[in-house]
């Protein structure tokens, strides 16, 4: 009888820890991160190539904790800025996440540059972030994309490219569902009686 009250304390215990604790939350990026750039196809063409390897990134934070990491290289197959190319375009970067199971969408704009009657050229990215999502019972976290620029001297154009990294924090890690915690105090509360019945 004493096992039985015991295991019931460490069954509500289980539940009030889990509905009163902050866990770390593992996040596991996917394969399907893109990037739409048709919004700068009529101003100065922007490219995206995406890392290859976002598939392959895993980490675990803890509230109020982030992990940056390389997310895309961008740049121009322009070789000369003309006036059509200091018009700003638009991008919008899709980062794509197994778990938790998401794409967010990320905006940006591009503008292209020249002073010094044309010695100097490039162009200037910024992005519309941090972006907040919104996940799994009361999870959040949220999204940054670094700014970047590319300039040059000497008429050499602003084909030039650049790196861009990604920022994820996780502001608060989601609350486990009661379901789950009381399948596992059953399942302790099952072990216990099948152990006295040996």
């Amino acid at each position: 009888m004493k096992r039985l009250i015991t295991l019931v304390v460490c069954l509500g215990f289980l539940v009030f820890a889990g509905l009163a604790g902050a866990y770390p939350y593992t996040f596991d990026m996917g394969a399907n991160s893109w990037v739409d750039t048709s919004g700068t196809n009529s101003v100065l063409e922007m490219y995206a190539d995406v890392n290859p390897n976002l598939d392959s990134i895993i980490y675990a934070l803890d509230e109020g904790e982030s992990n940056t990491f390389f997310y895309a290289t961008f740049g121009t197959t322009e070789g000369w800025i003309n006036a059509d190319d200091k018009n700003p375009g638009t991008l919008i970067s899709y980062v794509d996440f197994d778990n938790p199971d998401v794409t967010e969408a990320v905006g940006g704009t591009s503008i292209g540059f020249s002073a010094l009657f044309s010695f100097k050229q490039g162009w200037n990215l910024t992005w519309d972030d941090p972006v907040v999502v919104d996940f799994g019972s009361g999870g959040q976290f949220q999204i940054e994309l670094s700014d970047v620029g590319y300039e040059s001297w000497w008429w050499q154009g602003p084909d030039g490219s650049a790196d861009v990294y990604a920022t994820v924090t996780l502001n608060t890690s989601p609350v486990p569902e009661p379901s789950t915690l009381l399948l596992l105090g059953f399942g302790l509360l099952g072990l216990a009686g099948f152990r006295r019945k040996e």
